[in-house]
């Protein structure tokens, strides 16, 4: 992976969508991320029934790609602070290859596919936000953003395309910046 300057100028757009994303990680509000605690994930879903028990691994190995390459600048580190985080994906934006990004998703999509169709219904997808703090009239005009085909359902593709927005844009792309809830502040 080539390294570029991390100070290149980012929005304060995109340093909200960071630290909102940061925090939502933060479950026990410490100022850091432990890796065990970030790996530790695909067993809550299995535990609350929203993956199978064969993909636990798959989706362990897909998270250690992310925790290196998104959260760690690919470093290796047991705990990343928020300043390290948001240096780390200055950095990680600006690489060719972001597939790191986009490898744990189709596990997050099938865990809130509640009845496993391969899309999200407005109901899961509105579940799935509510869950990060948004609340039900946010989280229907997102949806309806991110269903481009007015179809009334999102697609992986759909999901993932959303994802990497959120992280990868500079600006208010098709408002995905509200995908993990409401924006924090400085």
């Amino acid at each position: 992976m080539a390294t570029h300057d991390a100070q290149q100028e980012v929005t304060d757009l995109w340093i909200k969508k960071m630290k909102t994303h940061f925090n939502g990680n933060d479950k026990l509000k410490q100022g850091y991320v432990l890796k065990e605690n970030y790996l530790k994930l695909p067993e809550r879903f299995l535990q609350m029934g929203k993956i199978s028990e064969e993909n636990v691994e798959n989706f362990r190995a897909a998270l250690q790609c992310t925790w290196r390459d998104c959260w760690c600048g690919g470093e290796v580190r047991e705990k990343v602070t928020q300043s390290e985080f948001i240096e780390s994906m200055k950095n990680f934006r600006l690489w060719e290859n972001t597939s790191a990004l986009a490898k744990p998703m189709p596990f997050f999509f099938d865990a809130y596919d509640l009845n496993h169709d391969g899309f999200l219904t407005k109901e899961e997808f509105c579940t799935f936000v509510q869950g990060n703090g948004l609340d039900q009239e946010r989280a229907e005009i997102l949806f309806a953003q991110i269903d481009t085909n007015h179809d009334d359902l999102i697609s992986l593709e759909d999901f993932i395309t959303c994802i990497r927005a959120f992280f990868l844009s500079q600006d208010d792309e098709g408002h995905y910046s509200y995908v993990f809830g409401p924006l924090i502040g400085n």
